[in-house]
């Protein structure tokens, strides 16, 4: 009962579980970094946790989503997807990747996932996170992913060209 696998409704930042989570694929560093800077904030005061019910409220929808996506097992109960679970640390602290901030980035933080992204902006930023992120290489099954949208993109823009043509013929 663990407020983002982190911290106890109960004890609030005092006490906090850095690691202590379970990546759907990679990611634990990266994940623990994003925990323990959220932590750093807390202490510092920058930021704050919500109220007990609504970290409550938030363990149960979360405990809950996760048994529609993973079997229901003892041993996946600290299981998150790393991107979206530093996403949603990133954005608690400031340092979540803004693409409009960012559009020359747009293709590697969309199809590759590094700690780089997450220091773009935001408390501890680094100012080498930018030459950096390009750097990366988009992840093998991205590019299959990648390949299914422009498909279904071009099919949908041909639909439109197809609905234009008949309506204006």
């Amino acid at each position: 009962n663990l407020y983002k696998n982190v911290f106890s409704p109960r004890y609030g930042h005092s006490l906090g579980f850095i690691g202590f989570v379970q990546p759907a694929s990679g990611g634990l560093v990266t994940m623990s970094e994003m925990q323990a800077r959220w932590m750093a904030e807390l202490v510092c005061g920058n930021v704050h946790l919500p109220t007990t019910t609504e970290m409550l409220n938030t363990i149960n929808l979360e405990r809950a989503e996760q048994r529609s996506w993973y079997y229901n097992s003892k041993r996946l109960t600290l299981q998150k997807i790393p991107i979206l679970y530093n996403d949603q640390l990133g954005a608690m602290i400031g340092c979540k990747p803004d693409l409009m901030k960012h559009p020359t980035l747009i293709w590697n933080l969309l199809f590759s996932v590094s700690a780089f992204q997450w220091r773009l902006n935001g408390p501890n930023a680094w100012e080498g996170a930018k030459k950096a992120c390009k750097k990366l290489k988009p992840v093998p099954f991205y590019h299959y992913s990648m390949l299914l949208i422009l498909s279904i993109l071009l099919l949908l823009m041909l639909s439109i060209l197809r609905c234009f043509y008949e309506f204006m013929f």
